[in-house]
């Protein structure tokens, strides 16, 4: 999926529960500085320990989240990853391998602490998270 123009890259961080209450202002300006790579299946864009400089959107396809050698959720359409450890500057939790031809918005860490300033965005992150700590808390005590 290539976002060929402004407007377009608007519209998709806009589907980003995390995003969809900013201005258009203030998605302009992350529109201007994130950048859209495609991924080949197979293909890992985080890994487990590693140092987390930027956080991922994904655009088109799947991600599997592993930890050692566990799956332990996925990653489609509209779901946000790599957050964590530019918000706790600690290593990456797991790693995300790509499951198919996939396309992701890549947000490096200068631009998602300008948006963490937010106070709306960062009320949502924090809901975010929560909701994915519940989650695994689930699977583990379920």
């Amino acid at each position: 999926m290539r976002l060929t123009n402004q407007t377009q890259r608007i519209a998709a961080l806009r589907k980003i529960p995390l995003l969809a209450s900013m201005t258009r202002t203030v998605l302009g300006e992350l529109a201007h500085r994130v950048e859209e790579i495609e991924v080949p299946a197979g293909a890992y864009l985080t890994r487990q320990g590693g140092v987390g400089t930027e956080a991922y959107v994904v655009l088109d396809g799947s991600f599997s989240v592993r930890r050692h050698t566990r799956t332990v959720g996925t990653r489609k359409k509209g779901d946000v990853f790599g957050e964590m450890s530019l918000i706790d500057a600690m290593p990456r939790t797991a790693n995300v391998v790509a499951e198919k031809d996939s396309s992701v918005l890549v947000v490096h860490k200068r631009d998602f602490d300008k948006l963490m300033e937010t106070p709306r965005v960062r009320t949502r992150a924090l809901r975010n998270l929560a909701g994915r700590l519940r989650d695994v808390d689930d699977r583990v005590m379920g």
